[in-house]
């Protein structure tokens, strides 16, 4: 992890110094960038002297619409900002084509992943939080710029890296954030049912199929699902519909690592893995192998391969090595 080279308090400055302020989530957003995004526009924009947008190279899935509401994630035309900032990116290939647009213009990066690349002028990681959302409420906190949209946002983005406070990752930092979070009024009961308490018919056709085809190794220890383009077609799912499923092998007894494969859209030789992981294996480790990332109990590569089933052999066999030693 690169070190940092600007303080919390000195990165609120450089922010709350800005007119124009762009902050820039990473591609298949989740609800930990989405709600560090909007919580920076929520608090930061609230008095009037400051325009904040936010900018995403993909869409929004319909499960977190609820915290952008009818903002499209793009940059508005005419809008010059004076100042670009990334959330929760751990490296310059996840913001896709945000990067080619903006890559010599990120000003700042706030991020709390272990493997995290300083692709800003100024970087600034803390990797012993669970959620950016964590790093970002104690920097609204520190200068007294918190209002409940704010709050709601930053409850959704801890929640959701922590897996609704059940994942490893969560520690008692994460615990007293959400408590304040809640005293400043952020509506738990409500974020708590539209994070983990809805599921889209989609997504209900893509868990029959990844229970009706998982795979197990490695005596138990790994499960795998997979999908398919022609799965997605033929059963009406989309890759918003997968990403909840990425924890579902991993929740069956004597599983240590699960994974989630998935052939992308844009092409088909190029498979999505998501890890995580039970026990002590360690995601990142294996995902670092294909050049991805991420953390010690959750991570995420891409893979080659010519089908489905050699995608799921490729990051079995780097799996199996974490799992023996």
């Amino acid at each position: 992890m690169p070190e940092n080279n600007i303080t919390l308090e000195e990165a609120a400055k450089l922010l709350t110094d800005s007119e124009n302020l762009l902050v820039l989530t990473h591609e298949h957003p989740d609800g930990d960038t989405i709600g560090c995004a909007f919580a920076l526009k929520h608090a930061l924009s609230l008095d009037g002297r400051r325009r904040v947008e936010v900018a995403c190279c993909d869409r929004v899935r319909s499960t977190l619409v609820f915290i952008t509401g009818t903002e499209k994630l793009s940059v508005p035309q005419g809008f010059e900002p004076d100042t670009v900032c990334a959330v929760d990116v751990a490296s310059s290939a996840m913001l896709g084509g945000m990067y080619d647009r903006f890559k010599n213009r990120i000003k700042l990066k706030i991020d709390h992943h272990r493997t995290s690349e300083a692709y800003a002028e100024y970087n600034f990681v803390d990797d012993k939080a669970a959620a950016c959302g964590e790093i970002i409420y104690k920097m609204l906190a520190g200068c007294g710029m918190l209002n409940a949209a704010a709050c709601d946002a930053l409850y959704a983005a801890v929640a959701s890296d922590t897996g609704g406070f059940k994942y490893g990752n969560t520690t008692a930092d994460s615990l007293r954030v959400a408590a304040e979070l809640i005293e400043r009024g952020a509506d738990h009961r409500r974020l708590n049912h539209l994070l983990f308490e809805q599921r889209t018919p989609g997504e209900i056709a893509a868990l029959k199929l990844a229970l009706d085809g998982m795979r197990r190794c490695a005596d138990g220890q790994i499960a795998v699902i997979g999908f398919t383009n022609a799965m997605k077609d033929e059963y009406r799912f989309d890759d918003d519909d997968v990403a909840p499923l990425h924890s579902l092998p991993r929740e069956i007894i004597g599983v240590k690592l699960g994974i989630s494969v998935r052939q992308t859209e844009d092409d088909p030789d190029l498979y999505k893995v998501s890890l995580r992981s039970s026990g002590d294996p360690d995601c990142s480790a294996v995902c670092a192998v294909f050049g991805g990332g991420g953390h010690k109990g959750a991570a995420g590569c891409k893979i080659r391969a010519r089908s489905l089933t050699e995608a799921e052999e490729i990051i079995i066999a780097e799996a199996e090595k974490a799992i023996n030693g």
